[in-house]
C-alpha cells in the first residue's frame, strides 16, 4: 500500500492510463505508416518490372535497353520519392 493520499494516487492512475491510450495509439500509426511505404516500395518495384519487361518483348536491341533502363529508373526513383515522402511525413509527425 502506497503512502500517498488517495487522490494523488487516482491522478497517477489516471496519467498512466492516458500514456498507455497515447502509447497504443502511436504504435498503431506506425504499422500503418510501415505497411503504407511497403506498400509503395512494392508498388514502385512491381511498375519498374513492368516497364523492364517490355525489353524482352521487342525485337531491337536498342528499344529493348531503353525499355530496361526505363524500368530501371522507374524502380529506383519510384523507391526514392516513397522513402522521401515517408521521411517528410515522419518529421511532420514529430517522429525525429
Amino acid at each position: 500500500m502506497s503512502n500517498r493520499p488517495a487522490w494523488v494516487q487516482a491522478e497517477y492512475e489516471r496519467i498512466g492510463r492516458e500514456r498507455e491510450q497515447a502509447s497504443r495509439e502511436a504504435d498503431r500509426l506506425y504499422v500503418w505508416e510501415l505497411l503504407r511505404v511497403c506498400g509503395e516500395l512494392l508498388g514502385w518495384t512491381a511498375a519498374g518490372l513492368v516497364v523492364a519487361a517490355f525489353a524482352f518483348h521487342v525485337h531491337d536491341r536498342d528499344v529493348g535497353m531503353m525499355f530496361l533502363y526505363g524500368g530501371m529508373i522507374v524502380n529506383l526513383s519510384g523507391v526514392t520519392w516513397a522513402l522521401a515522402a515517408a521521411y517528410r511525413r515522419g518529421e511532420k509527425r514529430g517522429d525525429w
